[in-house]
């Protein structure tokens, strides 16, 4: 009974073994695991992981029975208001290494110091192994411990205990920024006799009541729902200082404005918005600007007016945030909330932190909200006005004219330096009695003169020597930017716009020629690239693109060239100073034709072009056509064109100006010369008969190709078949036997022992 048990279990465990092989053998092969799981097992056969179905009918990995973590180094406790402050600091005990499968740690609390961690003193978790500080609330000291936790839930030891420790008490000094909240304050806790005079100002009033963007982070289901079908749009992380932002890939066959409706808000003629949006554009970004916008709308969904938040963007930087005030047109009714990426073909943009918030009338208004237009004539009296209220900065230009000021009610001790310019000063009003012996100080006006409002000749300059900007020095009609060590950067005058970073490079526009180039030097003045626009013929233009020089083909000065002619186009490798020597790969490009290929002027017979005409592709040189990879595909295929009439296939040579092979559209080849075939072997074999009458064989070899071998065999004579007495002895007959891929036997008979020459064919197929 003992051995068939044992029988019984030996084939279970093969089977088991077999669905497990056969398992692993459709995984390898790319096969898909239909409504089953595979099983991952340790060295001992315990079960760690489940890939695949599960239990609960839900599909994943789920990692089971793992390893327990190790053990956490204790909190470090601090007092705060309310509670208790407890630290990890992202180690272990004994400097044990942090497990791949390592999922959280748990804040534990208790009055007792010799608790066990369980579910009734759970507090919190820290979910980053960089570790981090939480809140424990108490009102009364305790002790804290922390256990680690691995993904499939398996906990560590328990680690030692902190404590006790309780809250702090309440001191104004020590009290944390948002602890008191406005439901920790009693009703009308705050009089006017508790805020200093100026405290809240129309900065601290300037939003309404909270933001009106729904989702404005891009983090919650409802921007996924909005985007679901906006190939264009995704969400990607990180954001601005979020986990995620809104992309857009701009990419667009025309000029494109791509956006998202994030919401529709009613609102009423006249009410102001506040709008803000953190943004950022790759560096190939071709569009307008990113933004955020109102769209106006009447009750018939017509559009009255918009309201945008804004700003030329810089390509590539960092996450940026525009903002504006915006306000609602007459006749509106709806604001739709709109990000948009505008005008653009090319490049991508970010979107993250919406921000949408009323600006509220009745004396909560934003800074700058309220202007001159809405305040009626008259309504503010200098009673309503807190003393030094109304300052310089608060003054409208020309806002006070002469009638408005007393007489002498102005002196100079309520002037600010500089306050009288020029322009305040009346013509001839001041004259030389009414300037001091030193009243001009410290400037220098030289080599021209004062007429009216224009000067002229001479030399201006911001410093006499190092970092300066002068203009028309030297009597030159230029303007030189000179760096800290005094020397010329930068220049602009009649020959052109020329720069100098740090390093010494150059970049030259001149605007002498025919038309302007433009160069690009290195530092050391030795090697450049030039941009430069010729004129062939009266009134072209033709655009070129010439590389530094280098060594390469046996000369020192080669360098590539892309030249736009007229009605043409080439992409060649050139001597600088030879231009006729092109040596390499070469584009050639018109409006009958395209040539690509090799091309080298000096040395003979090394062209190879490829050359694409209206219906006709012509090769000059020698064709090696050589797959890349293996398939069914033919690696040279020819397809006959409508109505074509011609061969599919000729090959010419012209040397003895003659074809050597042709096959029509029917199939039909000829061939000029021999044609060998591996499924075909001809020869001759001599047999002299060992008696008269007696068919006598010889063996041949060769070589063929193909499943079945057939053999021919015919006996090279005058007397076929003739017999005595008609007075020749003639071959009676001529047979094959044996036939194989490499050999058979060829028979002759006739009526004497004379040699015969017996030819002879094997065809495999």
């Amino acid at each position: 009974m003992t051995s068939v048990d044992s029988l019984a279990r030996e084939v279970a465990r093969l089977r088991r073994e077999v669905a497990e092989m056969r398992k692993g053998q459709r995984v390898a092969h790319g096969a898909t695991v239909e409504d089953a799981a595979i099983e991952v097992r340790d060295d001992a056969g315990s079960l760690r992981a489940i890939v695949g179905q599960q239990g609960d009918g839900t599909t994943g990995i789920q990692i089971v029975n793992g390893p327990p973590p190790p053990e956490p180094t204790p909190p470090i406790l601090t007092s705060v208001l309310g509670g208790v402050a407890a630290s990890w600091d992202g180690l272990f005990a004994n400097g044990a290494v942090i497990p791949l499968d390592w999922a959280r740690i748990e804040v534990h609390a208790a009055a007792d110091d010799a608790f066990e961690p369980g579910p009734a003193t759970l507090v919190t978790t820290i979910e980053t192994a960089q570790g981090a500080t939480v809140i424990v609330p108490t009102e009364t000291p305790v002790h804290v411990r922390l256990l680690a936790r691995s993904t499939s839930g398996t906990p560590s030891v328990p680690s030692a205990t902190a404590g006790p420790e309780g809250p702090a008490p309440v001191v104004s000094t020590e009290l944390l920024d948002g602890i008191v909240t406005e439901t920790k304050l009693a009703a009308e806790a705050v009089t006017a006799a508790k805020i200093k005079l100026g405290a809240v100002g129309a900065d601290q009033l300037a939003l309404g009541v909270g933001n009106l963007a729904p989702d404005p982070s891009f983090e919650g289901p409802r921007t996924a729902a909005l985007i679901d079908d906006l190939p264009d749009w995704t969400l990607v992380t990180p954001g601005s200082d979020s986990p995620t932002a809104l992309h857009v890939d701009c990419t667009a066959t025309a000029t494109a404005w791509k956006n998202v409706e994030l919401a529709r808000l009613p609102v009423l003629p006249g009410e102001r918005h506040y709008l803000a949006l953190d943004y950022r554009v790759s560096t190939d970004f071709d569009g307008a600007g990113a933004k955020v916008f109102f769209r106006y709308e009447d009750a018939a969904n017509a559009v009255t007016g918009w309201g945008v938040a804004d700003e030329p963007p810089v390509l590539g930087g960092p996450w940026a945030r525009v903002t504006a005030q915006v306000m609602a047109p007459p006749e509106t009714v709806v604001a739709v909330l709109v990000v948009e990426a505008s005008e653009v073909t090319v490049g991508e943009a970010w979107f993250d932190n919406v921000e949408v918030r009323t600006l509220v009338a009745g004396g909560m208004v934003a800074a700058g909200t309220i202007t001159a237009a809405e305040i009626a004539a008259l309504s503010v009296e200098t009673g309503h006005l807190v003393a030094e209220a109304v300052s310089a900065e608060k003054i409208a230009a020309e806002a006070v004219t002469a009638e408005k000021i007393a007489a002498l009610a102005v002196t100079t001790d309520k002037l600010d330096a500089n306050a009288i310019t020029a322009g305040k000063i009346a013509a001839g009003s001041v004259d030389a009695t009414a300037l001091a012996a030193d009243a001009i100080t410290g400037k220098t006006i030289t080599g021209g003169e004062v007429n009216g409002a224009v000067v002229t000749g001479g030399q201006l300059r911001t410093a006499a020597s190092g970092q300066r900007i002068t203009l028309n020095e030297g009597n030159q009609n230029k303007f030189i930017l000179y760096n800290a060590a005094g020397v010329a950067i930068g220049e602009i005058s009649y020959r052109g716009l020329g720069l100098q970073g740090t390093s010494g490079a150059q970049i030259w526009l001149n605007p002498e020629a025919t038309y302007p180039y433009l160069r690009f030097t290195n530092a050391a003045l030795t090697n450049g690239a030039v941009i430069n626009v010729v004129e062939n013929t009266p009134g072209s233009a033709n655009l070129g693109m010439n590389s530094g020089t280098f060594t390469g083909s046996g000369y020192t000065n080669m360098k590539w060239r892309t030249f736009l002619g007229e009605d043409f186009w080439a992409a060649e490798r050139i001597r600088d100073n030879q231009q006729a020597i092109i040596i390499g790969g070469r584009i050639l490009m018109d409006a009958t034709s395209a040539v690509v290929g090799y091309v080298d002027t000096i040395t003979s017979g090394t062209d190879a072009t490829t050359r694409y005409s209206p219906g006709v592709i012509t090769h000059r040189a020698r064709a090696s056509i050589q797959p890349t990879s293996g398939g069914a595909e033919s690696s040279l295929y020819v397809q006959s064109g409508p109505g074509q009439t011609g061969n599919l296939l000729s090959l010419y040579n012209t040397a003895a100006a003659g074809y050597r092979m042709q096959v029509d559209l029917a199939g039909n080849t000829s061939i000029a010369g021999t044609l060998s075939a591996g499924n075909i072997a001809t020869g001759t074999v001599t047999i002299t008969p060992s008696a008269a009458h007696t068919p006598t064989s010889a063996s041949v070899n060769f070589n063929v190709t193909g499943s079945t071998v057939r053999a021919y065999a015919t006996a090279q004579t005058t007397v076929p078949g003739v017999r005595t007495p008609a007075g020749a002895f003639g071959v009676t007959g001529v047979g094959v036997s044996s036939i194989t891929n490499n050999s058979m036997l060829v028979w002759v008979n006739r009526e004497n022992t004379t040699a015969t020459n017996i030819h002879w064919m094997v065809i495999g197929s």
